[in-house]
């Protein structure tokens, strides 16, 4: 990279970081009020319990996170209780569990300035760099105690090894992607739709076919040297086959009880997760909300549509719901989402020509919506994995605006070499 690039990076970086900070003491300091995510107190109690030896175990008492009796259990991801878990043998204070977020953060949007310059040039990063450092709905993260900036930062480390290499995909390269991959999945499931987004990437970019193949084999393979481990884990805990986690039966349940059935309140995810059937092995927890989502679904491939498109509408709804947030929430969501998504969206087309280079990028997109539509979506969903890809349209966008406006004769879209 240029050096001028660098420094302006640099900038953006330090502005990232001193944004997030100033938040997060604002919060810790009762300056700014946000709503608490009670997930976070499940991954603290892993965390707790991982950092004193007790094993991957959460207290059944969900208030108090660090008290016993607790359950062995594989309803939570495991990547990042660990994650917490190495940071409790320096401290347990909350300012320093946000402030290596806010860490995440910076290598996150490190990551995503050399991907943006990589692929569209210099101002095209600039203010794509300068939109990730600003934008609040990712500011937000940094001081929640949950998975998002430990995926934002597995996420773009992958997109960035991917396109790092340009044309050619060593069968390094290509295992290491998949390391990265699973541990994304480890961190959030929906990591796992990084798999068929980088093969459909190297099947439309590799002219050699059995080269491709090959290259989506040493991908799979190293997914699953990741992940299979934490599967045996929990093959040993409960007989049975658990990929990942044991939660998918109440989140369908919950996409298709929410989005179908008249008063279904967000109250009762909350009780099937923490409180239901307490004394029932996870798994044949999961089995039960699978049998009971599959009965409301009905077999019926018109019910699937609907839950399906109100997922979608949920996701990438312009003004959230007045029933779940509050005003200032819903307008600042607004003001901060809608002129991304324009400009976002403006700016993937006008990068149409480039489809497949770019495939990778919207079809992380594509896969990525299309599971949290079948089961159950929410804008905190879209915001860590699919507002990243947005920002880089934007980036795009304004760059091509700015040019036109200034009469620059170069083209308005760049690649790495034309820059």
């Amino acid at each position: 990279m240029p050096l001028s690039f660098r420094s302006k990076s640099a900038l953006i970086i330090l502005l990232a970081v001193v944004v997030r900070l100033a938040f997060v003491v604002a919060v810790d300091r009762g300056k700014i009020e946000v709503e608490r995510n009670p997930d976070a107190e499940d991954y603290l109690s892993f965390a707790h319990n991982l950092a004193t030896g007790v094993g991957f175990a959460h207290a059944l008492n969900e208030a108090q996170p660090f008290s016993q009796p607790v359950e062995f259990s594989a309803w939570r991801t495991p990547l990042y209780p660990m994650f917490l878990a190495v940071a409790f043998q320096l401290s347990r204070n909350t300012i320093f569990l946000q402030s290596l977020q806010v860490a995440l953060a910076a290598l996150s949007l490190y990551f995503f300035l050399r991907l943006s310059w990589l692929l569209f040039g210099e101002l095209a990063a600039l203010i794509s760099g300068l939109a990730f450092a600003l934008y609040p709905l990712l500011v937000f993260y940094s001081a929640e105690l949950t998975t998002e900036s430990l995926f934002l930062f597995l996420l773009m480390a992958v997109l960035f090894v991917f396109y790092q290499a340009g044309k050619e995909h060593s069968g390094l390269r290509v295992f290491c992607l998949g390391v990265l991959t699973g541990l994304a999945a480890l961190c959030r499931p929906n990591g796992l739709m990084l798999v068929p987004a980088i093969a459909i990437a190297i099947w439309l970019t590799t002219h050699d076919r059995s080269q491709s193949i090959r290259r989506i084999a040493v991908l799979a393979v190293a997914v699953a040297m990741v992940i299979l481990p934490w599967t045996y884990r929990n093959y040993r805990l409960y007989h049975r086959v658990v990929l990942i986690s044991t939660n998918g039966g109440a989140n369908l349940w919950f996409g298709a009880h929410f989005r179908l059935d008249p008063g279904a309140s967000m109250a009762e995810i909350g009780y099937s997760q923490h409180q239901a059937f307490r004394d029932v092995p996870e798994p044949d927890r999961e089995k039960y909300y699978y049998r009971q989502a599959f009965a409301i679904l009905d077999h019926s491939p018109r019910r699937w549509g609907q839950m399906f498109l109100s997922n979608l509408a949920a996701m990438y709804t312009l003004v959230p719901s007045a029933r779940l947030h509050s005003l200032t929430s819903r307008i600042l969501y607004s003001f901060s989402y809608v002129p991304i998504l324009v400009s976002g969206v403006a700016g993937w087309v006008m990068l149409r020509r480039r489809w497949k280079e770019l495939s990778l990028l919207w079809g992380w997109v594509v896969a990525d919506t299309f599971l949290y539509c079948i089961y159950i979506s929410s804008i905190r969903y879209r915001v860590a994995s699919i507002d990243p890809i947005l920002i880089l349209g934007t980036g795009v966008c304004l760059a091509a605006l700015i040019r036109r406006g200034g009469g620059d004769p170069k083209p308005a879209i760049l690649t790495r070499d034309e820059s």
